[in-house]
């Protein structure tokens, strides 16, 4: 089976949904499948594909283009695109960061429209946030795929609701960890809790601004703890600026995007994400596997992995009042979070070995073949 697969995520060099076709790819081309992406030329660089590149992965890049050339910029469009035109692929997985990714780049929505095979919408994240500006236009065009797939069940029903259309050829496929261990990791035995938020610093979105609202309460001085935010984005400074206004610098510290999670758990004790949206965060799905208790917001997948009181704590809403609340709970329970550490762990190797790799790959060998 030929499978190409385009991402639709661009300014970056890497990402969270770029983790989850990695593991697909590497194990589809393990079967004996033709595989390209199609990517933007950042993430075509990275050393994730140049490692794919050899064990078979082809690779057709997208450039950025000077917006006042637009003659030019159309022609460099199609020239970039027809090498996996001709590649004639059997399917095409569209890995989007949202159900309106096709909408935010025209050009890949002609793209993929040009495209003579199957398809399928793998949608990574939906949100009470994003705004449709066309709702029977996004309904039609997710309506054209073969196949949609989720990345949990609650982004589902978030776009069925905003679209007012019920999809029937729709699939949840959980993540796992990027991150395998047989046991978790020691638990640190230091006095001073110290809790790690690892995200890019996007307020919006990650809502470390909750962090620093309810950490500069009263009751919190008087608590021997500390905060480090693991990540990189546009939203560095404001963070910085935040936690100066609220005298946080002692107590809060920016310590960078490190790339090894085994690093960040070996002396934190839990995760902090106040996310305002999600799909199903690998950071969750980390810090379980290396035996850490999450505090997080009802978002996204994050309830489907977190059991409330068990492996961590839900708060309902993405305010500083309700993710405030959760991390009161959290904190009163600081005797058991080494038990439920241990309880996520076993959460996090029970969701890898359901082995989503290999059911998406599933899915796109039964819509080859149910419709050829």
């Amino acid at each position: 089976m030929k499978i190409l697969i385009l991402s639709t995520i661009q300014g970056c060099a890497w990402a969270g949904t770029e983790e989850v076709w990695y593991h697909f790819a590497e194990l589809a081309l393990s079967k004996g499948h033709d595989v390209m992406l199609a990517a933007d030329w950042e993430i075509a660089k990275s050393s994730q594909v140049i490692t794919l590149k050899t064990k078979g992965l082809k690779v057709t890049e997208r450039r950025p283009f000077r917006p006042h050339r637009f003659y030019l910029l159309k022609q460099r469009i199609i020239l970039d695109q027809q090498t996996a035109l001709n590649w004639l692929p059997d399917v095409c997985l569209i890995n989007a960061g949202s159900p309106l990714d096709l909408e935010f780049s025209p050009h890949l929505d002609q793209f993929q429209k040009r495209l003579k095979c199957k398809k399928v919408f793998f949608c990574h994240f939906n949100s009470d946030r994003l705004v449709f500006s066309n709702r029977t236009k996004t309904a039609q065009l997710l309506a054209s795929m073969d196949a949609m797939v989720f990345v949990n069940q609650a982004n589902k029903l978030e776009l069925e609701r905003q679209l007012a259309v019920e999809f029937k050829n729709a699939h949840v496929v959980l993540n796992s960890s990027r991150l395998a261990l047989q046991e978790p990791m020691p638990f640190p035995t230091a006095s001073q809790v110290c809790f790690a938020n690892v995200a890019r610093l996007e307020t919006y979105w990650k809502g470390q601004d909750i962090l620093t609202d309810i950490f500069h309460r009263k009751e919190w001085t008087k608590r021997d703890w500390k905060l480090e935010l693991f990540g990189s984005g546009k939203d560095q400074d404001y963070l910085e600026r935040l936690i100066a206004m609220y005298h946080l610098k002692d107590r809060v510290r920016l310590s960078g995007y490190v790339r090894n999670v085994e690093e960040i758990w070996k002396c934190r004790h839990a995760l902090l994400l106040p996310s305002r949206g999600e799909g199903t965060p690998l950071v969750i799905l980390e810090a379980m596997m290396c035996g850490r208790p999450v505090v997080t917001t009802d978002v996204g997948g994050n309830a489907e992995i977190v059991e409330d009181g068990v492996t961590g704590w839900i708060a309902p809403a993405a305010t500083p009042a309700s993710f405030h609340a959760a991390l009161e709970r959290a904190w009163k329970a600081r005797d058991r979070w080494e038990e439920m550490g241990r309880a996520a762990h076993e959460k996090a190797k029970l969701l890898s070995n359901l082995e989503p790799s290999a059911r998406l790959l599933m899915i796109l060998e039964n819509v080859t073949v149910k419709y050829n």
